[in-house]
């Protein structure tokens, strides 16, 4: 219980799949179009502009530890479906038994496989939903579980301001660890809004994540590490306060578009700098940066987040559509699309 980030198993569920939500602290929970890499972050955001749209991407989270995920959409009768994967790799590492002995090397892996669907609701209203499985190897500990993900998102019609709701990681471990209990999924439930002021080239995202839990700080953070005063006296410290405990829900993200084909993406989690800098050395952990290109058949965002001096997670998404490979299609689509995507 030492912090909410040892408070669930399968911790693969909470790495971001998509540059750009890399980018803004791992959350996108609202978003008025965008690609359908975003689905991934929440099945409501999965709409008819994602037909037969396939996505990949691939980072580093940690020097070694490495991500690879894909994402494609469908059109049925009634729902907007579509399947994900992610796929993380911790590399191998040595191995010893309780005396010290080496024992080779071992291998460590986590794999989610999941399918969504959406459902407009009432206009500019959507509901959706995702049910998966999560299989996890470390070393020679197995465990398996499954998951579901329940979120709503609205768009107001000149998508000048959308918002989401999402709970995610509802679910149980079915197999638990060799000689271990039974741990609870990381249950997360969020809530966003996105706002893009008229003639401005912006558009800003507000996350309040963690929200089944009011405090997230814990004890090693509010520890004044043996600190005495001018008078010898051990200084006794002070418990966060309502708007500390509050912040550490909040993450912010912003676009700026530099024109049709690109644009740039910064995020800030408080949570996360607050849980990952030290005293003697800041830097920009919480913060996280990337890009967004739009060429002629496919679409590149880059994402980056520092968790702490030195360490960033990198990302890069590539999107499909097939519709751009035809230039008739391509014309329709550019044309039924409407307002265009910051």
């Amino acid at each position: 219980m030492a912090q909410s980030g040892g408070s669930g198993v399968f911790r693969i569920l909470d790495v971001p799949m998509h540059s750009r939500a890399m980018a803004w602290s791992g959350y996108l929970v609202t978003q008025p179009f965008g690609d359908v890499l975003q689905s991934v972050n929440n099945p409501a955001l999965l709409n008819e502009t994602h037909q037969k749209k396939f996505a990949l991407s691939a980072g580093s989270i940690l020097p070694t530890v490495m991500s690879a995920n894909a994402v494609g959409a469908w059109k049925g009768k009634h729902l907007m479906w579509s399947g994900f994967a992610q796929y993380i790799d911790y590399g191998t590492m040595d191995a010893f038994d309780a005396g010290g002995n080496p024992q080779g090397t071992i291998s460590a892996n986590e794999t989610q496989l999941g399918l969504g669907a959406s459902y407009l609701l009432k206009p500019r209203f959507r509901v959706g939903a995702q049910v998966g499985m999560v299989y996890s190897i470390l070393g020679p500990y197995v465990s398996n579980g499954v998951f579901m993900n329940l979120g709503c998102n609205y768009v107001k019609r000149d998508s000048v301001l959308s918002w989401g709701v999402l709970l995610k990681n509802i679910g149980a471990q079915i197999i638990s660890y060799r000689d271990a209990g039974r741990e609870p999924l990381p249950l997360n439930l969020q809530a966003a809004v996105s706002i893009s002021p008229k003639h401005m080239p912006l558009r800003f995202h507000i996350t309040a994540h963690s929200l089944q839990k009011w405090d997230l700080t814990y004890d090693q953070y509010l520890d004044n590490g043996g600190q005495i005063d001018l008078n010898g006296q051990p200084i006794v410290p002070e418990e966060a306060g309502f708007g500390a405990k509050l912040m550490r829900h909040m993450a912010v993200g912003t676009e700026l578009a530099l024109g049709q084909n690109l644009s740039m993406l910064i995020g800030y989690s408080h949570q996360r700098r607050m849980e990952m800098t030290t005293s003697e050395r800041r830097g920009t952990s919480g913060f996280g940066w990337g890009m967004k290109f739009r060429m002629a058949k496919i679409d590149i965002t880059y994402g980056s987040a520092s968790y702490f001096p030195g360490q960033n997670s990198n990302q890069f998404s590539l999107v499909l559509d097939p519709s751009r490979f035809s230039k008739k299609r391509a014309i329709a689509h550019t044309i039924s699309r409407g307002t265009p995507e910051i």
